[in-house]
C-alpha cells in the first residue's frame, strides 16, 4: 500500500528534476524566461548584434544577456509573458529594476542597457526591442 510520502516521491514535479517545494507555476515561469531569452538572443543575432554572454551572475542579481554591435557592448533585460488583454512584459521593467540592472551592468564596464520583451500567445511568438532603455 503506499503511503502519502511515497506518492510525493514520484509526483510528477519530481520525475520532471523539479526541485523540492517548487511549485509548478514558479517552474513554468522559470521555462518561460528561459524560452524568451532564447528568442531574444536569436533575434539580437538575426538583426546583426553578438550575443558575449548569458545569464551572467553578479552578487545576488544576473544580466539575462550581454550583447555588442557597432557601437560597443550593452546589456539586455529580457521579459516575457504570456499573451494577455491590455498587458504587456515590458511593464514588468520597473524603475526598480532598471536601475538593479544599471548597477550590474556598470559593475562588468557597460554603460548601455536596451530591453528586449518576447509575447508569446496562441498567433506566435511577438519581439521588440527597445535600446537604451537606462
Amino acid at each position: 500500500m503506499d503511503r502519502p510520502d511515497d506518492r510525493a516521491a514520484l509526483s510528477p514535479d519530481r520525475e520532471a528534476g523539479f526541485t523540492v517545494g517548487e511549485s509548478e507555476f514558479t517552474a513554468n515561469r522559470r521555462h518561460l524566461g528561459a524560452f524568451g531569452e532564447r528568442v531574444a538572443a536569436s533575434f539580437l543575432e538575426r538583426n546583426g548584434v553578438r550575443v558575449l554572454g548569458r545569464n551572467i551572475r553578479i552578487g545576488k542579481g544576473e544580466v539575462d544577456l550581454v550583447a555588442a554591435d557597432r557601437t560597443g557592448r550593452f546589456a539586455v533585460e529580457v521579459k516575457t509573458g504570456m499573451e494577455k488583454a491590455g498587458e504587456n512584459p515590458r511593464w514588468n521593467f520597473t524603475d526598480r529594476k532598471a536601475r538593479q540592472v544599471v548597477r550590474m551592468a556598470r559593475s562588468l564596464g557597460i554603460r548601455r542597457v536596451d530591453l528586449v520583451t518576447v509575447v508569446v500567445g496562441d498567433d506566435g511568438v511577438g519581439v521588440e526591442w527597445h535600446p537604451r532603455v537606462a
